[in-house]
Formats: structure tokens, sequence, C-alpha cells
């Protein structure tokens, strides 16, 4: 196997070499230059590598992107007046209906396209009438409601950046300090490249969302795939710009196909009430998927589909990963979304672990493969290396003299043979079918004349060609046929096919185990990215769980979009990210970027037709061949008259015996590959200068074939640099608001004022709401309670849903709840203290009850003054008394309080941190308690808060184990870092820092269920 391309070397990255001042921690982004010095037209190719001094720093780098992408809100900027309510987006299913349902309702239709076609008179138009009917006639999937569902609306909301994730800007915090007096420099060079993709706009650019272009950044999106999907079509015109969409819908039913509830186990039992999720949103997506079984599974699974092929280019390709279970439902959706025309293939892959069943074992799983069009797939051939044992073909055995050759022998198949001089080989007839010229019939090889016969020719159909075949050893007479020496490692290779039985736990790994209960083995999402992408190409996986897609794409250097209702899952994927580290691979063109490609690995494909038309091997023959011929003299000459007899195994003349002493000579195919012991020690030198000779040429001869070979592109093996890392580039994590806007025409219409989200109409369930918490009252901590002594509806106003009196001090309170199945948002706390203010008398007390609190909405909630504001947490047996067994506990509503945090300010004038802790529901016991710092997967401090979103410039986690978090960097960048510091990542105080220009700090706390709680703090 050849190694990589050597030629037109040079290195445009030079501007980023560490220098005297910068010997450092180099974390860079590569800056492609836009004006190379190569001339017009020309693309100068990087393939220089050079090699590591122990005394130098690696550079740490991260890929970035030439793209764009628009600038969608920063969540600290939203208000309900710049982020109104969109019109419903309407998707329309195909028009035809199910014949088996309703073959005679669509006759007049057939019959009026018949006739216009007739009457048109136009052939074109017929045509088109006549593959309209036979698309009419084709069976289609049916399931309970499809017929009577021609369409579906979804909401075109914006999706809200919460943060903005550099791992260089956090890990530039615990990098090594040189010493300062000994020439080296004295910290880090960060360069303004990484702020880049977080650049702040102008303010008045800022808020006019989704109408300026601004760097791209890849994208972790929490929220319903189909929000995001009609969003990024809507609202940023990505129609037709995703090369490769991943889909790993849930399998089946069960808990475990669906969700997990806890950032650190994943062992998910079915039925079980402590493993049912926790979070609202996954409970929607639970019910919607599975509320009819498999009906409902079907048109979850169709509308996705539907969006998927919008967003698709023309090139791209979408995979769905299923079981068996519903692999034969899903390949007919898919068939009806993207036509049967476009089916590519069905991959079978290996899983971890088989299923066990009362018959066969089942230990594989199904990835469908489909394109938006076959004619126009972007395919990248991938391929695997050819094992002895793998190719049955492949019978023989030849030694270097391309004449002396045995059976493949059972230890050299098993890969144990006896050395490389025996090279394993296959031999073909050297003709083909058809009549060829009666003068070219008859090859004279080794003294035999071989006829291809009258109604046959030679493989290479020219004279020349079967004569270059053999002087360069590639061709052997067996019996009456001449054959073609094919050797194994002409062509290494073999296509990778759709049977892939090494995934499995390959792809896991000590820096990227397991962590996620249906995670996907790395290799398989590999192969489906490289066989259909290049870098740069953007890649969308719906269904993020902990961010394999995003992972991958990453490693590979593809542009990513990744999303998931769950909030575990989003969190596990950030986490994995974060502490994510790669292979450098070096650009072909670094000036153009990743659009340039990688400098990838080939190897040789040699064939017969390559061998036959190249004119080098008559140079070579003509230049090395005399040598041969002048050492073969002296070798007969050392021979001649010498007492010794010889018999001929190879050629015309094969079994006869020579007689020395009478004058015979040697042939050049004739002379033996090993010294006879009876030859006189005169022979020795002439027998040694032969095969010295011969070797040489043959050696030649080898190197022009490979070197005149066509060469196959390993895309799945690019060139790694020996001088540079790579961590994750930048990312933001974003996230799907409710709709709490009304349109204004919506909002005029007075029969539909109850069409807002958190109250989607005057549901039953706020009716029991009502009732509960006038039962219960809200419990706070050591064992306090509010209690209620009345509370009545509001129809009038649309955020405050009820007003009562608290019992113990006759204070009115106001109340507003979130709704019920996404977390409540500060759109919805705005607007209800608005309608607050229209109350008379004013509320004293505004309660606002929510499952779940967007992190935003939190820090509004407790940043209110005037008013007294109380955060509720509503127990979620509310959402799921149909799904468990029985309450974890009596009491519905908690009281929350803020985080515990505590900033102080140091002797030096630095400021820190310290997380205290933070209130949260313990769903074993069914209530809120206090503390939880072992419950802390996650926190971030921002420490210049610029009250747009969150710039983490310290990420802790304090629930990870000495081989989780930060210690799941590769060692080579944890050389570069200090590991004291390191440590501290893992506490619950952060490392000391300066004030920034806001003087504010911002801490995001994340608990073991995914849950954020925001604090902001001002440093004066």
């Amino acid at each position: 196997m050849d190694d990589y391309p050597e030629e037109g070397r040079s290195d445009p990255l030079e501007s980023i070499e560490p220098t005297e001042q910068n010997n450092g921690f180099a974390l860079e982004a590569p800056q492609f230059r836009k004006n190379s010095v190569a001339q017009p037209g020309r693309r100068t190719s990087r393939t220089a590598v050079s090699r590591v001094n122990k005394d130098e720093a690696r550079q740490v780098l991260s890929y970035r992107y030439d793209d764009k992408r628009k600038n969608n809100p920063h969540v600290g900027m939203v208000t309900s007046g710049n982020d109104c309510a969109e019109e419903k987006s309407t998707w329309v299913y195909d028009s035809h209906i199910d014949p088996t349902l309703n073959f005679d309702s669509s006759r007049a239709d057939i019959e009026t396209l018949i006739d216009d076609a007739l009457g048109s008179g136009d052939e074109g138009e017929m045509r088109q009438a006549l593959e309209q009917l036979k698309r009419m006639q084709t069976p289609y999937l049916a399931w309970a409601g499809k017929a009577e569902r021609t369409s579906f609306e979804v909401d075109s909301v914006s999706l809200y950046v919460h943060e903005r994730i550099d791992p260089a800007t956090i890990l530039a915090e615990v990098q090594k300090r040189m010493k300062a007096g000994k020439g080296k420099g004295s910290g880090m060079v960060q360069p303004d490249l990484w702020s880049a993709p977080f650049e702040n706009l102008p303010l008045r650019e800022a808020i006019d969302y989704y109408k300026h272009d601004r760097d791209w950044a890849n994208r972790l999106i929490a929220g319903d795939s189909l929000l995001v999907m009609n969003s990024l079509i809507q609202k940023e015109s990505m129609a037709g710009k995703v090369q490769m969409i991943y889909i790993d819908p849930p399998y089946g039913i069960k808990y475990g196909s669906n969700f997990q509830p806890f950032v650190n186990k994943r062992d998910v039992k079915d039925r079980k009430d402590e493993d049912l999720t926790q979070e609202p949103e996954m409970i929607k997506a639970f019910r919607d998927t599975w509320e009819l079984g498999i009906h409902s599974y079907l048109t979850y699974l169709r509308d996705r589909l539907l969006l998927a092929k919008e967003l698709l280019s023309d090139t791209g390709s979408i995979f769905v990963q299923i079981s068996d279970e519903n692999l034969h439902h899903v390949r007919e959706i898919m068939d009806e979304v993207f036509g049967t025309g476009n089916f590519v293939s069905q991959i079978s892959y290996s899983t971890t672990t088989g299923t066990a069943d009362m018959l066969l074992s089942n230990e594989h799983d199904k990835i469908l493969w489909y394109t938006k069009s076959k004619e126009a797939i972007k395919y990248r051939q991938l391929w695997l290396q050819k094992g002895i044992g793998d190719v049955k073909s492949y019978k023989y055995e030849i030694l270097d003299d391309r004449v002396t050759y045995r059976s493949l022998s059972k230890a050299a198949r098993e890969g144990n043979g006896e050395g490389h001089e025996w090279k394993v080989a296959q031999f073909s007839f050297a003709v083909s079918q058809d009549p060829g010229h009666p003068d070219e019939r008859v090859f004279r090889f080794h003294g035999t004349d071989y006829d291809c016969g009258p109604f046959r020719h030679w493989k290479t159909k020219n004279p020349t060609g079967i004569e270059r075949l053999s002087v360069s050893g590639r061709v052997i007479g067996l019996a009456s046929q001449l054959n073609y020496i094919r050797f194994l490692d002409d062509y290494p290779l073999s296509t990778l096919t759709n049977v892939w039985d090494d995934t499995g736990s390959a792809g896991y790994s000590n820096q990227d185990p397991k962590r996620y209960v249906v995670q996907t083995d790395n290799l398989v999402i590999e192969r489906c990215l490289l066989m259909t992408t290049d870098p740069g190409d953007l890649v969308l996986d719906i269904t993020c769980g902990s961010g394999t897609t995003a992972f991958v794409a990453e490693k590979w250097g593809r542009r990513w979009i990744t999303c998931d209702t769950s909030r575990v899952a989003v969190t596990l994927a950030k986490q994995r990210l974060m502490t994510a580290s790669y292979d450098y691979y070096d650009l072909k063109y670094p000036n153009e970027g990743l659009k340039g490609g990688f400098i990838y690995k080939t190897v040789p494909h040699v064939t017969l037709k390559s061998i036959a038309n190249n004119v080098e091997i008559d140079e070579i023959y003509a230049a090395m061949h005399p040598a041969i011929e002048a050492v073969l003299i002296d070798l007969n000459q050392a021979l001649k008259g010498q007492p010794i007899e010889f018999r001929v195994t190879e050629g015309g003349r094969s079994g006869e015996i020579l007689y020395f002493e009478k004058g015979a000579a040697l042939l050049e195919w004739e002379v033996p590959f090993d010294l006879p012991e009876e030859w006189p020690a005169e022979a020795h030198a002439a027998f040694a200068a032969f095969h010295t000779a011969r070797q040489h040429m043959q050696k030649k001869m080898d190197a022009s074939i490979a070197a005149h070979a066509d060469r196959e592109i390993l895309y799945d093996q690019p060139q790694v640099s020996k001088t540079r890392l790579r961590i994750t580039g930048p990312f933001t994590v974003e996230a799907v608001p409710f709709p709490t806007v009304l349109a204004l025409e919506e909002a005029q219409q007075a029969s539909r004022a109850d069409v807002a989200v958190a109250r989607s109409g005057e549901t039953s369930r706020q009716a029991l709401w009502r009732d509960e918490l006038i039962k219960t009252g809200i419990r706070g901590k050591g064992g306090q309670k509010l209690k209620l002594a009345d509370l009545e509806p509001l129809p009038d106003l649309r955020y405050i849903h009820a007003v009562g009196t608290v019992a113990e001090t006759g204070e009115r309170v106001a109340v507003s709840f979130g709704p019920e199945h996404a977390a409540l948002e500060q759109r919805q706390v705005e607007i209800a203290m608005r309608d607050a203010e229209k109350l008379f008398p004013l509320p004293k007390m505004i309660v606002f009850c929510a499952f779940t609190f967007d992190p935003e909405a939190a820090k509004d909630i407790d940043d209110l003054r005037g008013i007294t504001a109380l955060k509720v947490q509503m127990n979620t047996d509310l959402l799921t008394e149909d799904l468990k067994k029985a309450r974890a506990n009596n009491e519905s509503f908690w009281l929350m309080g803020q985080p515990d945090v505590e900033v102080r300010k140091l002797k030096d004038g630095k400021y820190q941190v310290e997380v205290h802790g933070f209130d949260y529901f313990d769903t074993a016991r069914g209530e809120l308690r206090s503390g939880g710092k072992s419950n802390i997967a996650m926190w971030s401090l921002d420490t210049d808060y610029d009250d747009r979103s969150l710039f983490p410039r310290q990420v802790f986690f304090p629930m990870a184990g000495k081989k989780d978090g930060w210690y799941r960097l590769k060692k080579d960048i944890r050389a570069e870092l200090n590991e004291s510091l390191l440590a501290q990542f893992h506490g619950t105080i952060s490392l000391p820092f300066e004030a920034g220009e806001n003087g504010r700090v911002a801490v995001k706390i994340v608990d073991d269920r995914g849950i954020e709680s925001l604090k902001v703090m001002d440093l004066n």
C-alpha cells in the first residue's frame, strides 16, 4: 500500500507556526489566506510533514468554515415585541390516496387527466399524464388517520441561541504557562480568530433576526425535530442545503428505545416508574409517537421524512436506522416519500450484542439508504483491506522469478507464510471471447507456442501488450494455456458492501465510550458520512442522542446541525463534543479551506490493461535486459564442460535433461531459483549476478507498473499531521421556544383568544391544576406551606390564568401556568407581568407554575422587583398518572429558590465564583430538595456576560470520574495543559478571573436530568 502523495509541497499555514514569542499552547484556528501566492487558476497542494521536536509545543487547532448562517436570535435579546409569532407552515402530502382504500373515488380524476391530455394534442403532456397514471396505480402503505389527513401544520418558530461554546477559549484558562525570562512565551497567544463565529453584530442588526449573515458555527439544538427542520426551511432558507441526514428513530415502544432519564445512568428498565422520563417535552413526544401504536409512529416518521426531503440537496443522501421490528413499514414510507427509484441500499450492521429470542438470535440492525436523486447522488467508494483468507480465488504462491509456483499453503492463508519471496497470486486464462486477428493467435512464451484459438483473442487485443505482460513477469504457462498472473497486492482492497460485520463495539474507546442508552457505534455513522459527503459539507441529525453524528462530523471536517427533544441527550452531547479531541488531517489546498479536501492515502489498482499499455516497460527491458543476457552467458560458460546433469522444470524443454559436458546451455527461464549443490564454485558468482540483474529489472518493472496504475483514494485514511492536534470547533447551543406569542391576526379574534401556548384553551388540565393547587398548596423548604383560600380562572387575560388570595395573609395572588409539554420561557414572564398590571386591585404576589423553567425565564423571575415573584415546580406526576403505577408523593407544587452561587473578590483584585447548590426535584422521593452539589452534571461560568447569550470561559464537570470530563482529552493535548488547573475544572469553585467590560458574570448549572438554572450577578 502506497504512502500519501509527495509532489507539490508547500505550507500556506506557516503564519500560525509557533515562534520564539509563541512557544506555548497554540490553540488557534487555521487562517486560510484568501490571497495566495499561487498562480491564478492553480491550486497549491500541501503534503509536507515535518518532524516534531520534543522540546516544541504541538499546535492545537480546530477546523473553520467559510460558510455563513443567518443571525438567529440570542435568547437574552428576545422580547414579545421583536420575535412575534409567525404563521403556521402547512405541509401537504402526496394527493394520491391509497387505491386499496378509495380506488373508485379517484375515477373522475383519472378520466379528467386522460381527457385533458388527449385534448391537448401535445406529446409531452400526454407522456406526463401516462406517468401520473402509473404513479396513481402504485400501492401505498395505509394506516389509521392517513387517508383523512392530507396535510399538517407546523409552527414557524425562531431558534434561540442560549450558549456559544468554544473549547479553545475554555482550555486557554488551564494551559501551561512558561516561566518568564527563558526566551519563551509567557502564555498562549489567543488571536481574534476564535471570536469570528460569535461576533456581536451591531444592536440594530442583531435584533433584525434572520436578515443578516454571520460566520458559520455548528449547532446543537434542543427541541422537536419537526419544529427545528421547519424553522431551518422557512426562516433560514436552508431547503436543498443539507448533504446528508441521519435519523435514528425509536425502534419500538419500550422506554429504553425512547429516552434516558439521567445523564449518568444508561440502564433503563421498561415500565419502571423510576426510569420514566421527567421531561415534559419527552413525555409529549412519547405520547405523540405511540398514542395509536404503530399508526401514530408512522405518522410521526412520515412528517419528519417529508421535511427532511425538503432540506436534502439533489446530491444528498438520507439514512434511517431501524430494527427488524418496523423495518418493512419504514421502508414502505420512504418509498412513498422519496420514490422507489431513489432507494440505494439496505445496510445490515452488527450490533454490540445479539437480541435473545426463542428462535434465531438477531445480531444486526438495519440502515435504509435513500437519496434525493439517484442520478445526481454524491458517492465516495469505501474500501476494506483484502485478506488472504477472504479471497478464495487466490490459490497460488509464486517466487520472485515468476516461474516457480506452488499451491497456497494453509499457513500462508492464515497469514503465517514463509517469507516475502513468495507472493500470493491468482492465475487466470489470458484470453477473451470473440475472434481476433488470425496472425495474432499464436504467442511464443518460454519456448512454447500458445494458441488462443479461432474464436478468441488475447486479453490485450494487441501483440505489443501480450509481449509487455511477458517481459514484466505477468504471464505463466500452465499445460496448454497461457495465464495472466494477478497478485493479491495488485489490488489489496475489496469494496465495502452492505453487510458490516466489523461494527459492534468497534467505534467505542476510552476517549469516547458509550454514554447513551441507544448510542450508535461511531463506525456505522462514519461510513455513511464518508460515502456521501466531502469535507465542509453539511450533515443533519434530527435524533441527536449522545451526539454521535455531530462527533463524527466534527472528526471528519463536516459542518453539522443536530437536535433532540431530550435535555438529557443535549447535555450529554454538549459534554461529549466539548471534551472531544481528534487527529488533525492535513488540508490538500489550505488556501481553499476544507472545501479543498484532505490529502488522502491512495493505493494502486493494477490491471492487465494498465500493464499492457505501459510503454515504460519497453524502455526498462531495452535498458536492463542486456545485462541479464551477459551474465547468463557467463553462467553457461562456467557450467560448460562440467560433468553435471540438469533436469529442466520450466518452459518448452520442461522434463529434458541437459548435459553441460556436451555443450548444453541454460535458457533464461530455465535457471533455477536456488543454487544446486553440485554446481562448481566457479559458477556461483555468475549465478548470483544473474539473479541480481533479473531481480533489479523486476523491481524496476514492478515500480513502473504501480506508478502507471490507476489509484484508488482511501477516503477514510486522510494524512494525519505530525505537528498539529485538534479539538472541537465553536458551536452554539440553541433551543426551540414554545410559541407563546400570538400572531396579530390571531390576537384580534376574540373567539380564538385562547390559542396561545401556555393556555392552549381553557384546558381540562389547567382546571385540574387549579383544583390541585387549592387542595395541596405550595410546599416550601423546611415543611413550610403556602395555602390559597380561593382561586378563580381569568378568561380575559392571556397569561394570568387565575387569581386568588393567600389563606394566611389575605394578599391577592396571580397564577400563571407554564405549557403542558414545554418549558416556561421568558416571553411568557414578560407578557404575564403586563397582564398583572391590568388587574385591580394589583396582586402582591405572582406565582409561575411549570414542570420546567427555561433558564432565562427563571433568571427573569428572580430579577423581578416591586412584586413577590415565585417559581413553583409542578410534580410531573400530574402529567404521567396514566404511565406510572403510583405517585411518588402527594405534594404537587414545590417552591424553587435561586441557585446558591457566591461571587467573591480576592486580594489581588480578581474574582472567584463558588457554586454551593441549587434546588432540584428528587424523582425517587417526589419532592424538591436543596443542596445538590452531587447532582451537578455540569456548570458554566461566563466571566463577561453580555446579556445576549452565555459564552462560557470556564466549564466544570463535578460528577465526572477520573476518566471522564476534561480527562477524556487525548494525552498529547493534556500534555500542553496544567493538570492541577484542569483538576479544578471538575469541582465547584472557579479559577480566579478578572472582571470584563460588562461587569457581570453568569453561571449556568445543569443537573443530572439536564435541567438548567441560570444566575446573573453584578461584580460591582
